[in-house]
Formats: structure tokens, C-alpha cells, sequence
């Protein structure tokens, strides 16, 4: 009997460590912290959702820290996964999954904000620029002594062209890249072209009072008289103080101010008369009518520049400037002349006789008219 208790006390023994052993196991498997898969996959799920939406451009610190977060939540699972399985613990997955999960969330209202801004400020500077070039086109673009500005104004045209595609695309950091680079090259032209001309414009006045002088004569003596606008391009035909007919004119290329000296290319600012009508072959330009320049105020004016060593001295004033033919090639190409189309140019010669006023002015209108009208 004895015996038998003994061999069933051995029996207790050994079994008792297995079962303590097995309850041991089985709390540490109760207790045992679980991977946080749900916390991960909602943590990609957001950065998904974050990344369709663009938040890497434009929440790019909020989108760069949620990627952190998540690049550091998979780097301590791959370091638990490493451990004996009873012995992981998930607590710095599960904080840096969430805090992923965050960030991305913020990323994306705030990627919404920020792309609707842009949007908006993209979409603002095209419509600025936008005017600035049509009003450079309009007014500037014909303007001499702009070469380097001008080659800069249609670098930032080309910026300007790919500025608008990136928008039309949706890629609106590219779009901001190009127009703010294509403004600073426009508005430096602008800039400059307005500079030119607001110069220019201050002999306005001196042009209104020639322009009335001599509409104001035509109609005293009803007769004819010219008046070229070098601005508008434009040649008027006045009778009796009215106006009755006007023709496009092509100028001298180099026609802002006044004609200076022989080779100069500009078309000359004054009051003039027709001294001579040419036709039959004995104009190159099919017909013309030969204008007195250099009148007394030309000589007087190229007498004064040589004095102060504006001109060189070995220039000369040049004279043979006149309203011809061969015109309508709507651009500036002449030495320094008027040039009308042939048909225009039958016209004007029919009416006008030797000694008809000739009138070429910058403008017959202020600047702050014209660009008003733009």
C-alpha cells in the first residue's frame, strides 16, 4: 500500500511543473500583446489616401512626418518579429502606426487647403501677367531700343506658355515655378518699355499744339492738310478742319523720336510742307510726296547736338524724307519715310499739292488715353 502512494506521489510530482508550467504558458498566451494589424493597415490606408490627393506637394512636412512615422512602425514590428513570440511587445508599433495614421489624416485637409491657395494665386498671377502681355503687344511691342528687354520678354513668354499647360495639367507647383520666372522677365520688359515711352510722351504737348495749329490752318484757308500719328500708325487726311480719310503707315525702324542725323532711321517730329510730287519712275517707291526736312527747327536742333557732342561731327542731318509707296508691309522698314500702300497712296497723292502742311507727331493721343484703352 505504502508502495502505491509513493508511486502516486511521484506521479503528482512530476506532473505537477508540466501543469504549472502549462498554466504558466497559458496566461503568457492570454497576455501575450497581439500585432496592432489594424492600427498598420489604417496607417497605409490614410497614406494611400494622402499620396492620391498630392499631400507629398502640397503638405509635404505633414505627408514626410506621416511616412516617418510609419517607415519607424514597421521598423520595431520587424524588430519584435525577430523576438521569441511570448516575449514582443507592440507598444511602439502601435504609437507610431496611429501617429502615422494622424499625420496622414491632417495631410490631407491640409494638402486640400493648400493646393485650393495655390490654385487660386497660380490662377491670379496668369490673369496679371496675362494683361501685362497684352498690353505690351498692344502698345510696346513695335518699340526700338528694346533688344535685350525684348529678348527677355519672350524668354517670359515661353515661360508664360509652359506656366499655363502646367495648370491646365493640375501640376500646380510647376505652374508656380514658371510664372513666377516668366513675371520677373515680363514685368522687368514692361518695366522698361513703359519707361520708354512715358519719356517719350512728354513732348505730348508740344504734338497736341502742332496737330491743332495745323487742322486749325486747314480750316481757315480750306485746304488740305497730313497728319501723320507715329504711334497709331496711322496717316490722316484733313480738309477744311475735318477729317476725311486715314491710311496705315509703315515708319522708319527706328522711328521713336525724332529724326537726329542722316542714317538714323527715325522718322522726323515737326511741321513740314510738301516741296515736291513724284510719279512716273521718278520715285523708287512707286509715288511719293517729298517733304522740307530739315526744316529750321531740325537744323537748329542737329546744330545744338553737334555743339555738345551728342552727334559726332562727322555726321550729317540727311534730308529726301517723304510720305511713298510700297507700304502696307505692317512693320517699320524705312530709312526714316512715311510709307503708305499704293492703293492708299494714289489717294493721298491726288489731293495734296505743293506746299500741303505735313504734320508727323509721336501721338495725337496722351498715353494715359491709350492705355487706358487697353
Amino acid at each position: 500500500m505504502k508502495r502505491r502512494l509513493k508511486k502516486k506521489y511521484r506521479r503528482i510530482l512530476i506532473i505537477s511543473p508540466i501543469i504549472f508550467l502549462a498554466i504558466v504558458f497559458a496566461i503568457l498566451l492570454l497576455t501575450k500583446d497581439k500585432p496592432p494589424v489594424d492600427e498598420i493597415n489604417n496607417a497605409r490606408t490614410r497614406l494611400s489616401a494622402a499620396k492620391a490627393v498630392n499631400a507629398q506637394k502640397y503638405s509635404k512636412n505633414l505627408y514626410k512626418n506621416a511616412s516617418m512615422a510609419y517607415d519607424s512602425a514597421m521598423h520595431y514590428w520587424n524588430v519584435e518579429n525577430n523576438k521569441f513570440f511570448l516575449f514582443r511587445k507592440y507598444d511602439k508599433v502601435r504609437s507610431f502606426a496611429l501617429q502615422s495614421e494622424r499625420l496622414a489624416s491632417s495631410s490631407i485637409g491640409q494638402a486640400d487647403t493648400n493646393s485650393k491657395n495655390l490654385k487660386r494665386e497660380v490662377q491670379q498671377k496668369i490673369e496679371k501677367i496675362q494683361r501685362k502681355i497684352d498690353t505690351f503687344q498692344a502698345n510696346f511691342d513695335n518699340i526700338p531700343q528694346m533688344d535685350d528687354y525684348r529678348k527677355q520678354y519672350n524668354k517670359g513668354k515661353i515661360l508664360f506658355g509652359e506656366a499655363k499647360l502646367a495648370y491646365e495639367k493640375s501640376d500646380l507647383i510647376k505652374a508656380q515655378q514658371k510664372i513666377d520666372l516668366a513675371s520677373v522677365l515680363v514685368e522687368k520688359a514692361y518695366s522698361r518699355a513703359s519707361s520708354i515711352l512715358q519719356n517719350y510722351f512728354d513732348n505730348f504737348p508740344k504734338w497736341q499744339r502742332w496737330v491743332n495749329n495745323s487742322i486749325e490752318q486747314s480750316r481757315i484757308h480750306g485746304s488740305y492738310c497730313i497728319i501723320v500719328d507715329k504711334f497709331a500708325r496711322e496717316c490722316k487726311l484733313y480738309y477744311n478742319g475735318a477729317l476725311k480719310d486715314s491710311y496705315e503707315a509703315d515708319l522708319g525702324k527706328n522711328w521713336l523720336g525724332s529724326k537726329c542725323h542722316q542714317g538714323d532711321y527715325m522718322t522726323p517730329e515737326g511741321i513740314y510742307k510738301v516741296v515736291e510730287k513724284k510719279a512716273n519712275g521718278r520715285s523708287r517707291y512707286y509715288k511719293a510726296l517729298l517733304i522740307n526736312y530739315p526744316n529750321e527747327e531740325d537744323k537748329a536742333r542737329f546744330s545744338q547736338n553737334i555743339r555738345n557732342g551728342s552727334i559726332p561731327s562727322r555726321k550729317r542731318i540727311g534730308d529726301l524724307v517723304e510720305i511713298h509707296g510700297n507700304g502696307g508691309q505692317g512693320a517699320d522698314w524705312t530709312s526714316g519715310c512715311v510709307a503708305l500702300s499704293n492703293s492708299d497712296m494714289d489717294k493721298l497723292y491726288s489731293r495734296c499739292v505743293v506746299g500741303t502742311t505735313v504734320t508727323i507727331v509721336g501721338s495725337c493721343r496722351p498715353l494715359s488715353e491709350i492705355m487706358k484703352l487697353q
